[in-house]
C-alpha cells in the first residue's frame, strides 16, 4: 500500500509533467502524404520528415522522391506511374502573357490536382499504408495544395491532420484554418502585389481572391469528392467538410519576407525550413568565387525551368549584357555549350544555390521568383532581379521589391540593355543593405524553424490534435464571421429611421402647403 505522501507525490508529477509522460510511452507513428510530382515542393517538405524520424519518431512517407539515404525510422512508399515536374517547364510558354493567366494556371493546377489524386488512391504505395487499423498513426502531414483528396484517406485513418503548404497560402485554405481572408492587405498567390497595393490593385486582387476561391470549391473539390467516394464509399463526407478538422498548418513563408498577415495561433510560419547547414563547395567552383575579385552573379531559374529553352534572341540578350560586366557570373544552364559565351561567364547543369549565395562575394541573385530561391536568397542578404513566370513566383517577386532587396525584370522584356539595367540598380549599395536588414530578421527567430516544425508535431499528436488552438471561426460561414448580417441590420435600421424622418418631413412639408394654399 502506498502511504498518501507517496500516492500525493506521485498524483502531482503525472499532473505537472504530461509531456514527459507521453513521450516516454515511445515513438510516435508520423505518416506523410504528398501526391504531387513537384520536387520544389517536396523540398519544403522533406526536413520535416526527416527531422521526425531523426529525433526518434517512426516516420512512414507516401511521395513522389524516395530518400536516396533515408536515416534510421524513415521508411519510403514510392508513387510511380506520373512524370516528376524537374526540368519540365518550356520557357515559350511565356512568350505571351494575358491579363487572364492566372485563371488557366488554375485550370493546369486543378488537373494536377485531379490526376495526382487518383494516382495515389490507386497506388500499391498507399494500399501497403491502407492496411493499417484506423489509429494506427498518430498524426498524418499532408500537403494541401491543389487538391484535398488526401483528407479522404486521413479519415479512413482517423488521425489529427497537420496541412503543409510550400507557398503562401492559397485563398481555399484561409476558412479552413478560421483565418481572415483579406484580400486589401493580403496579395493572392498569382497576382504580382506586395501588401502595399493600390486601388487598381486592390480591386484586381479582391476579384481574383473571390473567384478563385469559388473556382475551388466548385471545380475541384466535387472532383475530388468523386475520386474519394469512388474509392471509399458514398458515406464519405465531402473533403470540403474534412478539412475543417486539420489541426495546424504549416506555410512555407516568414514575416521578414513576405510581410507580416493576421493569422490565428494554427497556422504556423516555417519559411527557410530547407536551409540546413552550409556544405563545403567543389574545389573548383570556391576557387572561382574565391578569385572573383569583382564580385560574382547567380544566375538560376530553379528546379522546373529549362533554361536552354529560351528564345535565341533573350538568350542572345543575356549573354552580351554580361559580356559588358566586370563579374563573374554563373548560370545554370542544361547543356554542355551555351553560343557566345564571354569569358567572364560559367554554366553549369546544377550547383549548389544555397552555398553558393552565402559566399560574401555573391553580390546579385538573377532569379525566377520561387520561394526556395527567394528564400535562400532572403537567408544568405543578396539582391536578387527576379524574373518571375508563373505560380507563387509573382507574389514573391513583389515582396522582394516592397523590402527592397529586389528588382523585377519582366520576361517578355528580356534584352541586353533591360538586363544590364536591372543587373545595374541590384548592385547599388541600397538593395545590398535592405537585404542584409531582411537576412537579419530571418536569421534570428526565439526558435529554429525545424524545431518549431518538431514541437508542433508532438504537441498535435499529444494532444490529439491540438483542439484549443482551433478558432471556432472555422465552423462558421463568412457572411456572419465578417459580420455581414450586423451590417446589413444596422444598414436596415438605419434606413428606417431615414426613410421615417423623410415620411415625416414629407408629409408636415406637404400639409403646410396645403394649408397655406387654402389661406391664400
Amino acid at each position: 500500500m502506498w502511504s498518501p505522501v507517496v500516492a500525493l507525490l506521485f498524483l502531482t508529477l503525472v499532473v505537472s509533467q504530461p509531456d514527459e509522460l507521453v513521450e516516454a510511452a515511445g515513438p510516435l507513428k508520423v505518416l506523410g502524404l504528398f501526391p504531387h510530382p513537384g520536387v520544389s515542393h517536396f523540398h519544403f517538405f522533406h526536413p520535416i520528415m526527416k527531422g521526425l524520424a531523426e529525433v526518434g519518431h517512426d516516420v512512414s512517407v507516401v511521395s513522389h522522391f524516395p530518400d536516396k539515404n533515408p536515416v534510421a525510422r524513415y521508411k519510403d512508399y514510392p508513387l510511380t506511374g506520373i512524370e516528376k515536374l524537374t526540368n519540365s517547364v518550356d520557357l515559350k510558354l511565356f512568350e505571351k502573357r494575358t491579363f487572364y493567366n492566372h485563371f488557366l494556371e488554375f485550370s493546369l493546377l486543378h488537373e494536377w490536382g485531379k490526376q495526382a489524386c487518383n494516382l495515389t488512391l490507386r497506388s500499391e504505395a498507399l494500399q501497403q499504408i491502407l492496411k493499417r487499423r484506423p489509429g494506427h498513426f498518430d498524426v498524418i502531414i499532408m500537403e494541401q495544395f491543389n487538391t484535398d483528396c488526401m483528407m479522404g484517406v486521413a479519415h479512413q485513418l482517423q488521425a489529427p491532420v497537420i496541412a503543409l503548404s510550400s507557398c503562401v497560402m492559397m485563398p481555399w485554405h484561409y476558412e479552413r484554418m478560421g483565418a481572415p481572408l483579406i484580400p486589401s492587405h493580403v496579395p493572392m498567390l498569382f497576382m504580382a502585389q506586395s501588401q502595399d497595393m493600390n486601388f487598381g490593385g486592390r480591386l484586381a486582387n479582391w476579384f481574383s481572391t473571390h473567384a478563385m476561391n469559388w473556382m475551388y470549391k466548385l471545380l475541384s473539390v466535387p472532383a475530388a469528392d468523386a475520386l474519394v467516394q469512388y474509392k471509399f464509399g458514398h458515406d464519405v463526407p465531402s473533403v470540403g467538410e474534412l478539412v475543417k478538422n486539420t489541426s495546424l498548418f504549416f506555410v512555407n513563408q516568414h514575416y521578414s519576407l513576405s510581410g507580416p498577415k493576421p493569422m490565428p495561433p494554427n497556422v504556423i510560419e516555417l519559411g527557410g525550413i530547407h536551409i540546413q547547414k552550409s556544405n563545403p563547395l567543389p574545389a573548383d567552383l570556391q576557387r572561382i568565387l574565391d578569385n572573383a575579385e569583382e564580385g560574382v552573379i547567380l544566375i538560376s531559374w530553379g528546379s522546373m525551368i529549362r533554361a536552354n529553352s529560351l528564345s535565341a534572341a533573350k538568350r542572345d540578350g543575356i549573354v552580351r549584357a554580361v559580356a559588358r560586366l566586370k563579374q563573374k557570373v554563373i548560370w545554370k544552364w542544361e547543356n554542355e555549350t551555351l553560343p557566345n559565351q564571354p569569358a567572364n561567364m560559367i554554366i553549369m547543369k546544377w550547383l549548389p544555390q544555397r552555398d553558393i549565395l552565402c559566399h560574401p562575394n555573391v553580390k546579385v541573385f538573377m532569379s525566377h521568383g520561387g520561394l526556395m530561391g527567394t528564400s535562400e536568397a532572403a537567408y544568405c542578404g543578396v539582391p536578387v532581379v527576379a524574373t518571375p513566370m508563373y505560380g507563387d513566383q509573382f507574389v514573391n517577386s513583389a515582396a522582394m521589391v516592397n523590402r527592397g532587396m529586389g528588382t523585377i525584370l519582366n520576361y517578355e522584356d528580356i534584352a541586353e540593355n533591360t538586363v544590364m539595367r536591372a543587373l545595374k540598380k541590384a548592385l547599388d549599395k541600397k538593395y545590398h543593405d535592405a537585404a542584409k536588414v531582411v537576412s537579419h530578421s530571418f536569421h534570428h527567430r526565439p526558435q529554429q524553424a525545424l524545431q518549431t516544425a518538431i514541437w508542433w508535431v508532438e504537441h498535435v499528436a499529444h494532444t490529439g490534435g491540438a483542439p484549443l488552438i482551433k478558432p471556432s471561426a472555422v465552423y462558421m460561414n463568412r457572411f456572419a464571421y465578417y459580420s455581414l448580417d450586423c451590417y446589413a441590420l444596422v444598414a436596415v435600421i438605419l434606413a428606417s429611421i431615414i426613410g421615417s424622418w423623410l415620411w415625416l418631413i414629407r408629409r408636415f412639408c406637404g400639409s403646410s402647403s396645403a394649408e397655406k394654399t387654402k389661406r391664400d
